[in-house]
């Protein structure tokens, strides 16, 4: 990503902010608004900051599992700073596609071999998303009822969210154990969207393609030889998702609110999750939001409008100053550039 694209994506989410706390002294009273933050317990709001802080050092702390199983000279400190530099640009660029590339280019730079940094990288990935979609399986099976009774007109949003991440986890278990006709049903696809002219260059688009499942199916023989490892990194992915699923009912306790279970709201917020997906914007702006407000007005009550700015702060706009701040200690202190570009084209 390069600094004129980096800017333009933090204006983006800096107007998305603004127009969110307006939207907030719209709808509501701004006495109201005041008096609902003062009322509110500190303590459950602190903890809610701090089940942010624990996943993000769950995140750091799945990197550097698999970065130092592949560098064993790997830092923890370096694995907290990478993993925070990807948060930042996760946040700040479409589909959270940013994260990885950078995420790269600073382990290279702390000294990972290229080839190291993108096995931990993709191995990390794999885990995470199929721990993702284990969840969103379980999720669906225990509470989507409750979601077609109270929000049927989500449900169409719901289901291709889930379909967008399970697709993403079968494409990848298939090329780990199907690899030939993974590469011939990808292959036959590209082709056919050349013959409909969706796609120009062809050959251009296979040959990335076999470049990036070989690279995929490399990364799965990695971890298959590693069942220790698999199994740490599961572990501590699902406390890391389960902690972040758990902001939402924090917040939900600091309001002094009860009458809804903790399933159902940890729910809620995993629903928001697989809708925004989907959505081709830096951090899902908008749809996240809305989605949230669909979700959770009938939990919140009066109280929804504030908790979604509340929620969408620590999950998203904090992610950013706290990443780009610890981006340019790293960048100073270690005379770094975080202006990534992609390689030419030959």
């Amino acid at each position: 990503m390069n600094k004129k694209s980096k800017k333009l994506n933090l204006i983006i989410c800096g107007i998305a902010f603004v127009v969110m706390i307006v939207y907030l002294l719209f709808v509501d009273d701004p006495v109201d608004i005041w008096n609902a933050i003062c009322s509110a317990s500190h303590g459950y709001m602190l903890l809610a900051v701090g089940c942010m802080a624990i996943y993000w050092l769950l995140e750091s702390v799945n990197l550097h599992l698999v970065a130092k199983e592949v560098y064993p000279r790997q830092r923890f400190k370096d694995s907290v700073s990478v993993s925070l530099i990807g948060q930042y640009f996760n946040c700040i660029t479409p589909f959270s596609s940013g994260g990885q590339p950078i995420q790269a280019y600073y382990l290279i730079k702390f000294g990972v071999p290229l080839g190291s940094a993108l096995t931990a990288l993709l191995s990390k990935f794999i885990v995470y998303q199929a721990m993702l979609t284990v969840f969103s399986i379980v999720i669906l099976f225990f509470r989507l009822g409750y979601v077609s009774d109270t929000n049927p007109m989500m449900m169409p949003l719901i289901i291709i969210g889930f379909i967008v991440n399970s697709a993403v986890i079968a494409g990848l278990l298939m090329l780990a154990f199907f690899k030939k006709p993974t590469v011939k049903i990808a292959h036959f696809t590209v082709r056919l969207l050349g013959k409909l002219r969706i796609i120009k260059d062809v050959d251009a688009r296979l040959k990335f393609i076999d470049d990036e499942m070989e690279m995929y199916y490399k990364n799965f023989q990695f971890i298959k030889k590693r069942p220790l490892l698999i199994l740490k990194l599961c572990f501590f992915t699902i406390i890391q998702l389960l902690v972040y699923f758990c902001i939402s009912y924090v917040i939900y306790l600091a309001f002094g609110l009860s009458g809804t279970d903790f399933i159902t709201i940890i729910s809620c917020q995993a629903f928001v999750l697989m809708i925004s997906a989907f959505v081709p914007l830096p951090g899902a702006l908008g749809a996240a939001e809305g989605s949230y407000v669909l979700f959770f007005k009938n939990i919140f009550g009066s109280f929804v409008h504030l908790s979604t700015v509340i929620w969408r702060f620590l999950t998203f706009y904090l992610a950013i100053i706290v990443g780009m701040s610890v981006s340019l200690f790293v960048n100073r202190k270690n005379n770094f550039s975080d202006n990534v570009t992609e390689p030419e084209k030959k």
